[in-house]
């Protein structure tokens, strides 16, 4: 899909376009419904004024537009508009055009500051049109006339003329962005059988080489000669041996310096403590860290931002099998911790603790982990809400800001000392597991052991990096959460 910038009128943009119009919920009177793009419409308001349409968020309609066609969407109350309803706008838009076969789309830049700038609000509408877009469809038969159906081109307007070089700016960044949390959404989406460690490892050989950047990967025998405990350990049971990968953008000598950490765990059965049967099959998307290091890194190259990233992901199968790590064994990390195994499904912090420790190397600004550590993040927090455990208020601050501008939103959790002997052990120096309560906060307590000395923040994305429902641009399936939010977090730091 060609997304490009236009001035002019909206529904002569393109004499073959189909032109979609915004519409505030609750107003009385069809004029005020809809902003003066249609005003000149007569009879589309009057239809409009008949069909019983109240502009509620998401709402959708088509309506004939001369001889061609409008599409109404929706964008709510008029004192509750935000970027993140400019993002439903566009990809609500996009999707109800490509159900009904539509190839060309015209759509107004929403105005208003509430929206946002020129600049934020087209960037806001280009991500949430090609991430409202995105389908897997790599491993199914797709029917000729569904495969028809996609646009390809979608022209967003802007009435000044003076508008289109910052509306083109931020629709050319919101399109990279969001193409690269498709990217990620791929890796998650992808079967388990194709995205082994070995694959990732090659995806990133890929971007390093697109991109002209630094990709070192360790396999399973430097890995164990180096003293990756933690990786090795949790990899060993799987004839998909494990790999450590790193993958570096910008000068060394550049500030600041992020090192972005993801837990890469191709499948997760639980190991020798076996996961129940119900929904297993979903543990594909236990490398949706990974994932999204990668989509960020491949971002930030195409952005050119102006920082060092350091991508560093452990990649490893966890599978049962006569090889595989046991309750009770007692590994030896990088850090040269020990850990005792009490449950070898809480196998994410293991190989973490490994990248947390290798990050240090690096001297970072700034350290952020992404897992899908703890089913008791999401039962704390739902789908909503990214689990944030730091100790760093401003690093805090700065990740939850850009959690809102992304709505990638987090919520802060407790990292007190309190919890910090619920992982202490009788014969190694900590355990992998600290009982029934507080799961997601001692996971992020065992981390902390590793990310001593570091601006560190942990992402538990458990409960949002799948989603079993479609959202206006988060189709059911992977998320690709993280991507965004991370450019965010690098791209406003100061």
């Amino acid at each position: 899909m060609r997304v490009h910038v236009v001035s002019g009128q909206l529904d002569r943009v393109h004499h073959d376009a189909v032109s979609v119009f915004a519409a505030f919920e609750a107003e009385q009177r069809p004029e005020k419904l809809i902003p003066s793009e249609a005003l000149h419409h007569t009879d589309l308001l009057s239809r409009l004024a008949e069909c019983g349409f109240r502009g509620a968020l998401n709402e959708t309609i088509l309506l004939p537009l001369g001889k061609g066609w409008a599409i109404i969407v929706g964008v709510g109350k008029a004192d509750a508009a935000s970027p993140d309803v400019a993002r439903q706008f566009a990809a609500t838009a996009a999707r109800f055009g490509r159900s009904r076969g539509f190839k060309r789309l015209a759509m107004p830049v929403l105005r208003g500051s509430a929206f946002g700038t020129i600049e934020k609000v087209s960037q806001a509408m280009a991500e949430g049109a090609v991430l409202g877009l995105y389908r897997f469809d790599a491993y199914r038969d797709v029917p000729k006339h569904e495969r028809a159906k996609q646009i390809d081109d979608l022209a967003l307007v802007v009435e000044r003329a003076a508008d289109v070089q910052p509306a083109t700016k931020g629709a050319a960044k919101g399109e990279i962005v969001a193409r690269a949390a498709c990217f990620a959404r791929d890796l998650i989406n992808g079967p388990s059988n194709d995205v082994t460690p070995r694959y990732l490892a090659n995806q990133a050989r890929e971007i390093a080489k697109t991109f002209k950047l630094k990709c070192t990967v360790l396999g399973l025998d430097e890995m164990t000669a180096q003293g990756f405990g933690g990786v090795v350990g949790v990899g060993k049971g799987s004839d998909n041996e494990p790999q450590f990968i790193v993958l570096e953008y910008g000068p060394s000598k550049a500030t600041p310096t992020f090192a972005l950490c993801g837990k890469g765990i191709t499948f997760d059965s639980g190991g020798i403590s076996i996961k129940p049967s119900d929904n297993m099959q979903k543990m594909k998307y236990d490398m949706s860290g990974a994932a999204a290091v990668l989509g960020t890194v491949r971002a930030a190259a195409q952005l050119k931002l102006p920082a060092r990233i350091i991508g560093i992901i452990a990649a490893a199968d966890n599978v049962p099998s006569s090889k595989s790590q046991k309750p009770g064994d007692i590994l030896r990390t990088l850090s040269g911790k020990t850990v005792e195994v009490i449950n070898t499904d809480a196998e994410g912090r293991l190989v973490l603790a490994d990248c947390l420790h290798y990050a240090k190397r690096f001297k970072p600004d700034c350290v952020v982990d992404l897992a899908t550590l703890t089913s008791a993040c999401v039962v704390a927090l739902g789908g909503e809400a990214i689990g944030l455990f730091t100790k760093h208020n401003r690093l805090a601050e700065r990740v939850t800001r850009a959690g809102e501008a992304t709505r990638e939103r987090v919520w802060r959790l407790p990292l007190w000392d309190e919890y910090a002997p619920l992982i202490k052990s009788d014969v190694a120096d900590a355990k992998n597991t600290g009982g029934s309560g507080a799961g997601a906060t001692t996971a992020a307590k065992f981390l902390e052991l590793f990310a001593d000395g570091l601006a560190w923040a942990h992402l538990d994305i458990a409960g949002t990096a799948w989603i079993d429902q479609d959202k206006p641009y988060r189709p059911k399936g992977a998320v690709g959460v993280g991507v965004r939010l991370l450019i965010e977090l690098m791209e406003q730091w100061k």
